[in-house]
């Protein structure tokens, strides 16, 4: 797969998609802006039927990955969708099955922050359980290196890949226990 350039990162990660990728606006609405079309579309689950919503859920797919003319990365994602447990989904709009991001971008403004090594060190990553609306379960990683957040991003994964249906506080529990900001959780 092209955006998929360290599959070794995923190896543990048994349920990820070596063909598919997650959609984008430009490919789930074609009429939408030109400029949002390289956007990732977690919203078209929310229009899928039951048998539909059984190809995305509880298996891992590369959303939108991007980097500069360097190879510097600016965006890079991983999402699934998941079940969601009663105490969650209620404060979701009572959405039971939601997508799942992880999401790992360049800081503000691009300005990135190299050691004396020349590596990146200030990435960041948005953990977040989305909602159809504007309530979410997410957190930020913040000032990391990009090695640093996806193997923070492949543990995550594998303790969503653990359950059946997810619990948004455990989630926001676990990514604190990971070196989330624990003061930037948010709920919409």
């Amino acid at each position: 797969m092209d955006n998929l350039d360290n599959y070794k990162q995923f190896e543990t990660v048994l349920n990820l998609s070596k063909k598919r990728k997650f959609p984008t606006i430009g490919e789930t609405s074609p009429n939408a802006h030109k400029s949002n079309w390289d956007l990732t579309d977690f919203y078209f689950i929310y229009d899928l039927s039951k048998k539909d919503i059984g190809k995305y859920l509880n298996t891992w797919f590369v959303g939108n990955v991007m980097k500069n003319k360097d190879g510097d990365v600016y965006t890079d994602e991983m999402w699934t969708v998941k079940k969601t447990d009663k105490e969650t989904s209620d404060n979701l709009y009572r959405r039971k099955i939601n997508p799942i991001s992880l999401s790992i971008m360049c800081p503000t403004g691009a300005r990135f922050k190299k050691n004396d090594e020349g590596e990146i060190i200030n990435y960041q990553m948005k953990a977040q359980i989305h909602s159809i609306d504007d309530s979410s379960y997410g957190i930020w990683f913040d000032d990391m290196k990009l090695d640093e957040l996806k193997r923070i991003r492949t543990k995550i994964m594998e303790w969503i890949n653990a359950y059946k249906e997810i619990n948004g506080e455990e989630f926001l529990d676990i990514c604190i226990s990971l070196g989330a900001n624990e003061d930037s959780k948010d709920y919409n």
